[in-house]
């Protein structure tokens, strides 16, 4: 994304980046109608983020890893607050200046998550929505 902060402002730049990941989700969830949400939102991150220099010095499975880990919190949403969350996640970690904007926002999504893994509950209701990911991650819930 270096070459396009250089050619966008930070508020130009934090539209484009919500845009575009909002954009890649829906076009993924069009062509993959049985996957699950982590899966969509993961793939969502790869397709973003695995053209980038860091993405090939990582290699892919630390860049998979990752996009799993960073998707994991916004997986029990439902559509479009998942990606809504994750694509103001990314905008967070890209473009910083620009994160107050859409702080309440992104407080208000992730209420409901904070709250479930503060009680416990993520990862019952993580299971019932991403039955598919939970299998694959294996000893995910071996972790709360």
């Amino acid at each position: 994304m270096g070459f396009f902060k250089s050619l966008l402002s930070s508020k130009a730049l934090a539209e484009n980046i919500i845009k575009v990941n909002e954009q890649t989700y829906f076009d993924l969830k069009k062509n993959h109608p049985d996957r699950d949400e982590h899966w969509l939102l993961a793939n969502t991150w790869l397709k973003i983020f695995s053209s980038t220099k860091e993405a090939k010095r990582k290699g892919p499975e630390l860049m998979k890893f990752i996009a799993w880990k960073d998707t994991l919190n916004f997986s029990i949403l439902d559509p479009p607050k998942s990606i809504r969350a994750l694509a103001l996640y990314i905008v967070y970690k890209e473009v910083p200046s620009e994160a107050y904007r859409y702080e309440e926002e992104v407080n208000k999504i992730m209420e409901p998550v904070m709250r479930m893994r503060d009680d416990g509950t993520f990862m019952d209701l993580y299971k019932k929505k991403n039955p598919n990911s939970a299998k694959q991650m294996g000893g995910l819930d071996k972790s709360e």
